[in-house]
């Protein structure tokens, strides 16, 4: 078909066949009512057009679920990668800093180092408390692997924000801990191993956001354990807790106000040993 031919097969499509004017898009004329030759529709195109752009942003929306997340070198962070959706491989540098209110983690902080640099993970709200919930807060020379968001300041300060618990991989560092001779002695963020017999429980006051503070008697004195209400609640048979039983705990040295003290940050490092068995007097041999 020419261009002549074409042209006027157009000009047939918008005029009725009727009474010879205009119709346009529409299936019946305005002026006479005659129906017109059967067409595709604006609706059509536009459902269609609709359609498409559908199934293209769910096609994009599946690359973008599966894709594999950039795992990036903390020193090739750049001002450009604000808000960029990373992966980081590293080390702990130190034991997570815990943020609390009403007794419930709301945040925590902690460092990454992955032998190019330094940098600072933040858990906001529900992420915070799914890690403190599966025991997966970091602690000094935990390989780490962490997914989030940069966020890069206007002073170029620079950090990555999680967005939930499971953006965490944890592997806790095997570690030779030392028992605890002084505490004065003690490097902050050392951990060391406490063992004895407890001799008293401070319970905090009901809605207190003080710790349990538990005295144990050791070879070397008498040492008092913070542990904090969230910790403690997570205790095995703590019931078994009680003035007068033995203990074995895991201890992380922090310095409070000054003062040097030993936090519990697990509940899985304290273990309550069993009591000493009775030993039964040999029977006596029978006189004859």
């Amino acid at each position: 078909m020419d261009e002549h031919s074409q042209a006027q097969s157009n000009v047939q499509e918008i005029i009725c066949q009727q009474c010879g004017r205009y119709v346009g898009p529409l299936p019946r004329c305005p002026h006479c009512g005659a129906r017109q030759p059967q067409r595709i529709s604006l609706r059509a195109l536009r459902l269609a057009a609709v359609g498409l752009a559908t199934v293209g942003l769910f096609l994009l929306w599946l690359m973008a679920i599966h894709r594999d997340i950039p795992l990036i070198k903390i020193a090739d962070i750049q001002p450009t990668m604000n808000f960029a959706l990373v992966r980081v491989a590293g080390q702990a540098t130190g034991d997570a800093r815990t943020f609390r209110e009403a007794g419930k983690i709301r945040s925590l902080r902690f460092t990454v180092n992955d032998g190019t640099g330094d940098l600072a993970i933040n858990a906001y709200g529900k992420a915070a408390e799914q890690m403190a919930l599966y025991d997966r807060i970091p602690r000094a020379g935990d390989p780490v692997e962490v997914t989030g968001s940069l966020t890069i300041g206007a002073d170029e300060n620079v950090s990555l924000r999680m967005q939930s618990g499971d953006a965490l991989k944890l592997q806790r560092a095997a570690k030779v801990t030392p028992p605890l001779a002084n505490v004065t002695n003690v490097v902050e963020g050392a951990q060391v191993v406490v063992t004895g017999a407890v001799t008293r429980i401070v319970t905090p006051r009901s809605g207190s956001r003080a710790p349990y503070v538990v005295t144990v008697r050791a070879a070397a004195g008498e040492r008092q354990l913070v542990i904090w209400s969230s910790v403690f609640e997570k205790i095995e048979q703590r019931e078994r807790l009680v003035p007068g039983a033995a203990l074995r705990a895991k201890v992380t040295a922090e310095t409070y106000k000054g003062q040097k003290q030993l936090k519990l940050g697990r509940a899985a490092d304290l273990e309550i040993l069993p009591p000493p068995a009775a030993t039964n007097p040999a029977p006596e041999a029978a006189k004859p």
